[in-house]
């Protein structure tokens, strides 16, 4: 390319920091390995032959996406530009994330984010092969190889629709749950394990009547009246706002789960995912405390 663009073997030499004979040992064992001629001659000065116009349009492009690389990984490490892959449950998905990722979003303009929603497990198997930078998980969470940030915890509270004798209470206790139908929402979730191990630890076998991979699909059928369900208070603020549903802590002292920011264990993580993780220390405890 330099060959070509100065036209002189000398001065490309010059610009190279190389030797005239350097820069023809070079093309010649070049045209050895493709098996064609690249350059002639032409009255003072240089230019391509046919085979090398073909190899110096592909040569260009090579330069340019080399050059493209380097501004990304450049953008990438500033935070100004790449990719942040987050994780986190559907619920977290769709109440938690996006005025979080809207902020970032107009921290890092350039950013681009991409979202995949799962329960923590699957979070986590995620992050461990590689698809995930960051995630939104229940804990506790004891794999080694991630760095896991507590950022609190939020209550579970019992829902009821407003024509329930619940309606009339602050609180119940966990075997009023006994013989009520309950609806679950994500079974393999570690909020459902808390969940259960508190029933079981009251004496009580749940009667589960229904299950839903989706959080906004259990508010809606708990407020048509087809039972109660047990979900994170910050997922049904709008719903008791609408007087949908009614919202009671559950024992004395409520029903909580521990959330966490689980990343890969590394010496160095780029500047967008810290920015992105010190973003969700900051906002979520207050998101889960309403």
């Amino acid at each position: 390319m330099t060959i070509v663009e100065t036209e002189s073997f000398t001065r490309a030499g010059r610009r190279l920091g190389l030797s005239q004979s350097a820069i023809s040992q070079r093309l010649g064992a070049l045209e050895r390995q493709l098996g064609v001629k690249l350059l002639v001659r032409a009255g003072s000065g240089v230019r391509p032959t046919p085979p090398g116009e073909i190899l110096l349009q592909y040569a260009r492009q090579i330069f340019h996406k080399i050059e493209e690389a380097q501004r990304v990984l450049a953008d990438y490490e500033t935070g100004d530009g790449g990719v942040v892959r987050i994780g986190a449950g559907r619920a977290a998905c769709h109440f938690l994330l996006p005025p979080v990722l809207k902020e970032f979003h107009q921290r890092y303009p350039r950013l681009e984010l991409h979202v995949l929603s799962g329960h923590t497990r699957l979070t986590l198997e995620r992050l461990l092969a590689g698809d995930l930078d960051i995630g939104i998980v229940t804990l506790p969470v004891s794999e080694t190889k991630l760095r896991i940030t507590d950022i609190g915890r939020d209550e579970l509270v019992a829902i009821a629709p407003p024509s329930h004798p619940w309606a009339a209470r602050k609180n119940i206790q966990p075997t009023d749950i006994a013989g009520e139908p309950l609806l679950i929402y994500e079974r393999r979730s570690q909020a459902f394990q808390v969940i259960e191990r508190m029933l079981l630890e009251a004496g009580v076998l749940p009667r589960i009547v229904m299950e839903m991979d989706h959080l906004e699909a259990v508010t809606e059928m708990v407020s048509v009246g087809l039972g109660v369900a047990i979900v994170p208070r910050w997922s049904i603020r709008p719903a008791v706002d609408r007087s949908q549903t009614v919202a009671l802590s559950i024992g004395k002292h409520g029903l909580f789960c521990s959330r966490g920011l689980a990343l890969v264990e590394a010496n160095h993580h780029p500047h967008a995912l810290k920015a992105f993780a010190r973003l969700c220390v900051e906002r979520l405890p207050a998101m889960f405390d309403g």
